[in-house]
């Protein structure tokens, strides 16, 4: 029996676990009497909910929808938009020390405890609570995804609308698989131009689900502020340790049944071809080159600087050694989970190989609902919902920790911890709520997770510079974040929204169509027509690389249907390209990898120059940062007791680590490394090369 799409079984397993959340949110909350049990479990998180607290934030199950997207869309070089936290995972091992060192319950009490300004740490709340919102938003728009390319509609319940959506999309991928043949007939070309126009719109897609958006966002939103509303933190940490085992069992459980769907190692290279098996992609047939990847690498070393969480991943661990322990062991095990999704995004490629999709959004979900028998597809579903809540339970706790220490306690003071705690627990009902409308403002989920991690690195190279720079100043800051929020969110989403913008000619231009040969399995036809030997040969194929927009995310016709309507820019408008063309760079001349190295390279460089060139023209405060850096400098002792008193020895004694630093009598705070630096950072690269080398194998694995 199937009920909204969803065989019974399925569906009372997912209840299920959801009750199984409540009750945890039940357990939790008797232990929550103050804020810092709300906000950072009372400081006390051993190692194994610092694992699952980190782990389960970074396997976040939207993680596994957006590899698998990008993988679908670029081949096995798309994994990149996340798997280049691969590299950044050592650097862990000197973040999580600052962050528990710097003894404070939210990002935002930094810039009180360094620079003695609490506008400036309302005006870090305010940023953070709209990235946070935006985090949401993409959480509640991937789990959507996710769920509705498992809830379908069968063909008889089509609308006539969606009936038509259907058809043409099926026509469309037929088009598109002559397109970038160089096969396309000269009496298609037209329609292959409507109907890629219609694409480009999301106006054609490849099946109908039973939900829509609003009604599964409320239900969702109110399942999670149940339990974090009652237990905080906590309740999040150990929801995290559920779905952690959900996403690995679920991540791993797709790959054996997709292989035998499709003839074992062996007949995925023979099905794929070969480009998409790339790590590195070709500057001719993917966005993931070696240059693109480091601009994203770089960019999001920055921005995970900034993000509100940090303090309460960091501050909550016992001490340095759990704190770096919790969100190594965590990053590194989530690698390996990435590894899965991401060749669970190849066997997409091969198991709709015929059909297509419409969404790449949809190609996990809809994988899940062709190779798991009832049972299994409750599994996933609910691992995938689970796999969510805990990163959104985490993220509206900090948001809520912003709101009520930086925004609401300034203006309402006085009130008792009570108080304040109860503000703190029914502002996540609200943040939860305009998560919702967030949500709604996009469409696609990497548009939204490039938006987060590209808007965010402002605050990242901020938090850098206030560790390790003195000559930082508080109106640098203040300034810099009205020019970044003035260039990087009003121009690019708000100048779009007006007609004579985007369908101005000069901004609508597109790199050329270009003709390119690829390697790709041979076909029965190749056989037959003399080019192989078998069917999986790798062969020289034409390819066409069609155009792509120079200043926005797509350019298509204003009017699909007519042949000679102008085009307009659709989505995010690149302030970055734009900047750089009027400065004389080619940029319609740039490969698709060129454009995104440009976007990501720009908005994680941009923030270092803003901020080091406002501070050298005003006013630094010498009086502050002497004691802020010694306190940094002071390891955690082990009894709170004994840590207080060695944090007003260096406040007293500002000077007792100059001998630490590794440039003295300069304004830069690097420190020397240790032996066990050394070890560990080391350590930590060599667990990279072991990761890649695994990865290597695993792509290789069925070649011939």
């Amino acid at each position: 029996m199937l009920i909204w799409g969803l065989h019974v079984l399925d569906l009372g397993i997912i209840l299920l676990f959801l009750l199984a959340v409540i009750v945890v949110g039940v357990r939790v909350s008797r232990n929550v009497k103050l804020e810092s049990d709300f906000y950072l479990g009372g400081r006390k998180l051993g190692r194994v909910l610092q694992f699952f607290l980190n782990f389960g934030n970074a396997t976040d199950s939207t993680g596994a929808v957006q590899i698998s997207t990008e993988v679908f869309r670029q081949g096995m070089g798309g994994m990149w938009i996340s798997f280049q936290t691969l590299f950044i995972t050592p650097f862990f091992w000197f973040t999580q020390v600052w962050f528990r060192r710097a003894r404070v319950v939210t990002m935002a009490d930094l810039f009180v405890d360094r620079f003695g300004s609490k506008s400036l740490a309302s005006a870090y709340a305010a940023f953070s609570i709209i990235i946070a919102l935006l985090t949401l938003g993409m959480g509640n728009l991937t789990t959507y995804k996710v769920t509705a390319a498992m809830m379908v509609k069968p063909e008889s319940a089509y609308t006539a609308r969606e009936r038509e959506q259907v058809n043409n999309f099926k026509e469309y991928r037929e088009l598109k698989a002559m397109k970038d043949a160089d096969k396309l007939p000269a009496d298609k070309a037209e329609r292959f131009a409507t109907l890629d126009s219609l694409s480009k719109r999301g106006e054609l897609r490849s099946f109908i689900s039973y939900i829509t958006p609003p009604p599964f966002y409320i239900l969702y939103s109110v399942i999670v502020g149940i339990y974090i509303i009652l237990g905080g933190l906590k309740a999040a940490a150990i929801v995290n340790a559920l779905q952690g085992l959900l996403i690995i069992a679920m991540s791993v459980l797709l790959i054996p049944l997709g292989l035998n769907a499709v003839g074992g190692f062996a007949g995925l290279h023979e099905i794929v071809p070969a480009f998409k098996f790339r790590l590195f992609g070709t500057v001719a047939t993917s966005e993931y080159t070696w240059y693109s990847i480091a601009a994203i690498t770089f960019a999001s070393l920055v921005q995970i600087l900034g993000l509100m969480h940090n303090m309460a991943a960091g501050g909550s661990a016992t001490n340095e050694d759990t704190a770096r322990f919790g969100m190594i062991s965590g990053g590194f095990t989530k690698r390996v989970v990435l590894i899965a999704w991401g060749f669970c995004g190849l066997l997409a490629l091969a198991v709709f190989a015929k059909e297509g999709l419409s969404d790449p959004d949809n190609a996990w979900g809809q994988l899940s609902i062709r190779l798991l028998m009832p049972g299994l597809m409750g599994l996933m579903l609910s691992g995938m919902i689970l796999g969510h809540m805990p990163a959104v339970g985490m993220a509206a706790v900090a948001v809520s920790a912003l709101a009520t220490r930086n925004l609401y306690q300034p203006l309402v003071k006085g009130r008792s911890p009570e108080h304040y705690l109860l503000f703190g627990q029914f502002a996540i009902a609200g943040i939860l709520i305009l998560a919702i409308a967030f949500a709604l403002l996009f469409t696609g989920v990497i548009q939204m997770l490039a938006v987060v991690i590209t808007f965010n690195t402002y605050f990242g190279a901020v938090v850098f510079l206030i560790f390790f720079w003195r000559r930082l100043t508080a109106p640098a800051i203040m300034t810099g974040l009205i020019v970044w929020v003035a260039l990087l969110g009003f121009v690019p989403w708000g100048l779009p929204h007006v007609p004579a913008f985007r369908r101005n000619p000069a901004l609508v231009l597109q790199t050329p169509e270009r003709h390119v040969e690829v390697t790709v399995g041979a076909t029965a036809a190749d056989v037959a027509a003399g080019k192989a030997q078998r069917e999986g040969q790798p062969i020289k194929a034409p390819y066409t690389i069609l155009p792509a927009a120079c200043f926005f995310e797509k350019a298509a016709r204003i009017n699909p249907n007519d042949p000679n309507s102008p085009y307009e820019g659709v989505g995010r408008f690149s302030i970055e390209a734009y900047l750089l063309y009027l400065m004389g760079v080619p940029i319609q001349g740039f490969s698709s990898s060129g454009l995104v190295a440009v976007r990501w390279g720009f908005d994680g460089l941009f923030p270092f120059i803003m901020l080091i060139a406002f501070s050298l023209v005003t006013k630094a405060d010498p009086d502050r940062a002497p004691g802020f850096y010694a306190k940094m400098k002071t390891p955690i002792a082990p009894t709170p007791e004994e840590d207080r008193a060695e944090v007003e020895r260096s406040y007293s004694q500002p000077n007792r680590f100059d001998s630490l630093k590794l440039l003295p009598n300069s304004d830069w705070e690097f420190a020397k490394w240790t032996r066990r630096d050394v070890a560990g950072f080391g350590g930590c690269w060599i667990i990279v090369g072991l990761i890649l080398a695994f990865l290597w194998a695993v792509l290789h694995a069925g070649a011939k």
